[in-house]
């Protein structure tokens, strides 16, 4: 029989973490699952460990030459047999009831999407993001057109007819989940859990941090642009405003570290120099 849930993992070159992450699936409460781990782009001396990690936890392996996120994400969506995909990345955890409850609420609000708030965590302790809901005076479609009200992958479930229904992972974008929550949300019914069931670990090889932020974000933003149902359009003036400030930023960051952090150093040596009394 066919599972109501597939877990889509993608992993690279953290078998660690990876060995983490499947023993939070492991653990769930709900049992009604299979797990696919799909390992990234060619081989390297990780991949082995990472296949044997898969393999003794009783998930089926894709292999994929090509590198990219977008490209592992859709081969797992491919390869998944359940109703229901949930996503999670291999650097994060899920709590024990994350599937249950999740489930709970997708049949309670009749939604086919569903988004989650997540608790941060790294050596040092753990605390709680701010919750990623839609502010009420704004739709659910407009508010996720505007910001990534979803967050990450971790926290995200979808049936998986609707996933292939909108076309999958862009595979041009490096940063492709909030272009797919859009696409998603544009065309069925998304909810919020506001339970904290996922763990984000927060560390230096996060994609996130390794990525081109402004660059990403404003493809997405043109592709939104571009791509917007008529229904919307007149969110277009917003997105171009979007743009414009996200475009800025890394200028006024520049400017930060290279002229006016060396300028705040160099005045205040001189205050300092001329405040030191003679010897």
């Amino acid at each position: 029989m066919r599972p109501l849930v597939s877990v889509v993992i993608p992993t690279r070159d953290r078998p660690e973490m990876l060995r983490a992450a499947l023993a939070s699936v492991r653990a769930q409460t709900f049992t009604d699952y299979d797990v696919v781990v799909v390992i990234n782009g060619p081989n390297n001396p990780q991949t082995p460990l990472n296949a044997e990690i898969a393999g003794a936890a009783g998930a089926r392996i894709v292999r994929i030459e090509r590198a990219g996120i977008a490209v592992a994400l859709n081969a797992g969506v491919q390869a998944a047999a359940g109703e229901w995909i949930a996503f999670l990345d291999d650097d994060d955890l899920w709590e024990p009831n994350r599937l249950a409850v999740t489930l709970r609420a997708a049949e309670a609000l009749k939604a086919d999407v569903m988004f989650g708030n997540i608790v941060k965590f790294d050596d040092r302790g753990e605390a709680a993001d701010p919750p990623l809901r839609p502010p009420p005076s704004a739709s659910v479609r407009e508010a996720m057109t505007l910001r990534n009200c979803g967050g990450g992958c971790s926290p995200t479930m979808a049936r998986r007819a609707a996933i292939l229904a909108v076309g999958g992972f862009d595979e041009t974008l490096k940063s492709p989940d909030w272009d797919l929550w859009m696409r998603l949300t544009w065309r069925y019914p998304v909810a919020w859990d506001d339970a904290y069931l996922v763990r984000v670990r927060d560390h230096r090889e996060n994609t996130s941090k390794q990525l081109s932020w402004a660059t990403s974000t404003l493809l997405i933003q043109w592709k939104s642009f571009r791509t917007l149902p008529r229904d919307l359009r007149h969110l277009r003036p917003h997105i171009l405003l979007q743009m414009a400030k996200v475009a800025i930023k890394p200028i006024e960051r520049y400017i930060r570290q290279n002229w006016l952090r060396p300028l705040r150093e160099r005045v205040g040596w001189k205050t300092a120099a001329r405040r030191t009394p003679p010897a």
